[in-house]
């Protein structure tokens, strides 16, 4: 999340409801690469898909976190503008995801429509790999620092890779060649924002449940509202597990992707959004996601040279279609209903569940 100038105009987060105890990674200690560090990492990316990057105590952390808070502000003054005014830089499903996105256009678990405004910048765009497009005037005035922040989020993603690598039995670099900034890529920077509610409803699904599609994400968020659904847990409302939002610290969940690349062997989970509990829901909720695709017409074949990713078990296929092939064919599968959402790779494991 961002940094205490955010959190502190958020009412806290309440005491009584369920929270999935997803483990908490060290930016420092990665920076300085610490071993114990590094397994823990790993383990998490197999039994849960998802962690806390504790970016406190390191310089390159503490200016991720300044970026991530300025990217909080673009993002309200983007919103501020109305969806009058947005619409005009209305996304394109499903050829254009990039721009605005109002409320009400994706279906959720329960039949409902989402409650959540976005606006997807695209990385291309704002670092000069494609054509360039015209975004609202908060965007387009503050291009050098949606610039740095995808520079720093994308070397924080690097050194999560390089230890990935390693974990892997992988040649150095492997994991972060595959996501290069310098090449065309569906790679984004997601504001969201949810409205206030009053007299909320906490069982209200604002985003549908879903893995990412891309190969990992990092999200910096202040109210709570982001939930996951344990492996092995049928989806019902019960079992679904808040993550709490900590100050200094960044959500990072991986996607579909990686877990093709990896056999199988690595986690994503599958998360959805409802409305904030307790007295959160009664602030916007506001969140900024850094969502890392590959590089175009890379390939989904499963990665090789490693000692610890699985082989091809015998009569298995290799993903054969580029990575935009695989993405748009399992987009279309999804909008059929012929690919249901659910947790894909890793090991099952019984999450631990506590309350605070």
């Amino acid at each position: 999340m961002p940094t205490a100038k955010y959190f502190d105009r958020c009412p806290k987060f309440p005491a009584d409801v369920p929270i999935a105890n997803v483990p908490t990674i060290s930016f420092k200690a990665l920076k300085f690469i610490d071993n114990d560090e590094s397994e823990r990492l790993f383990e998490a990316c197999k039994e849960y898909g998802f962690f806390l990057l504790d970016l406190r105590g390191s310089s390159d952390g503490e200016r991720l976190l300044q970026d991530g808070e300025r990217m909080f502000d673009i993002s309200t003054a983007t919103m501020n503008l109305g969806e009058d005014t947005l619409n005009q830089y209305a996304y394109k499903p499903p050829t254009d995801l990039f721009g605005y996105k109002c409320t009400g256009k994706l279906k959720t678990d329960d039949g409902k429509l989402d409650a959540i405004e976005m606006y997807n910048i695209s990385q291309d765009d704002i670092l000069g790999n494609g054509n360039p497009r015209q975004n609202p005037e908060p965007l387009e005035l503050r291009r050098t620092e949606c610039q740095e922040f995808f520079h720093h989020a994308h070397a924080a993603i690097r050194l999560i890779f390089s230890h990935l690598d390693k974990q892997l039995g992988l040649a150095e670099g492997t994991l972060a060649s595959s996501t290069p900034l310098d090449k065309p890529s569906e790679t984004s920077l997601r504001l969201l924002l949810a409205h206030p509610q009053n007299n909320a409803d906490e069982r209200r699904i604002s985003l549908g449940g879903h893995t990412d599609i891309g190969v990992i994400t990092l999200l910096f968020n202040v109210a709570g509202g982001l939930q996951i659904l344990p492996a092995g847990s049928e989806n019902v409302h019960s079992n679904w597990r808040y993550i709490r939002p900590q100050p200094g610290c960044a959500v990072v969940n991986l996607g579909d992707t990686i877990v093709e690349w990896t056999g199988g062997l690595l986690r994503s989970s599958l998360h959805r959004v409802v409305t904030a509990p307790g007295k959160q829901a009664e602030v916007p909720r506001q969140s900024v996601a850094y969502l890392v695709r590959p590089a175009r017409n890379g390939s989904m074949r499963r990665l090789n040279g490693g000692s610890v990713i699985p082989p091809l078990e015998e009569g298995e296929e290799d993903e054969s279609r580029s990575v935009d092939e695989w993405a748009a064919s399992r987009a279309l599968q999804v909008i059929r209903g012929e690919l249901k959402p659910q947790t894909r790779g890793g090991r099952p494991v019984k999450m631990k569940v506590a309350t605070v």
